[in-house]
């Protein structure tokens, strides 16, 4: 199957799903996080604005906020990936695909080795780690920089056998799903 092939087929699964399945599944999988050892010692972590197909984070973000962790998040810049420290005050729907992100009043983040823990999301994810995102390359191109764990999230549909890779591709160390 391509790339292309397995995109349009995770999306109409995903579609299939409602709204209190994805709701359901979002919790297990940002439960699973918070009891991590990795989300418990992290004091810096990359996490995303979901989309309606995605696994919603907002557990993780309240999460994080209460225990006092820096959430830093992409924004959307030309063909690339700026990432930016969130603050609730300066957080709108914006940019190239009405993804809500931290606006230019939020601090740019450029150390990344800063970044203990990255949640990073995608189109479909393997068990051993192969990520497949939806083809525009924007984490195709941060992943590389990340010297932190980078774990994927992803619904139980989401999650397949195998999926085509290119050698540009990153593993995740872990790929957590409901």
């Amino acid at each position: 199957m391509t790339k292309e092939e397995l995109r349009k087929q995770i999306k109409e699964e995903i579609k299939r799903l409602n709204a209190a399945e994805r709701d359901t599944q979002s919790l297990y999988v940002c439960l699973q996080v918070i009891g991590s050892a990795e989300w418990q010692q992290a004091q810096t972590v990359l996490l995303y604005a979901a989309l309606p197909d995605e696994i919603s984070l907002q557990l993780l973000i309240d999460d994080a906020i209460g225990s006092g962790k820096d959430i830093i998040l992409p924004v959307v810049h030309g063909d690339t990936l700026l990432l930016r420290k969130y603050d609730p005050q300066h957080f709108e729907k914006q940019g190239k695909y009405q993804i809500e992100e931290p606006t230019e009043a939020c601090e740019e983040l450029t150390d990344l080795s800063k970044i203990d823990l990255a949640i990073i999301p995608g189109r479909a994810f393997s068990k051993k780690g192969h990520r497949m995102g939806r083809g525009k390359g924007y984490y195709d191109k941060l992943l590389p920089m990340l010297q932190c764990p980078k774990w994927g999230v992803c619904f139980t549909c989401q999650l397949q056998r195998m999926v085509p890779c290119d050698e540009w591709d990153v593993r995740m160390n872990k790929v957590v799903t409901a």
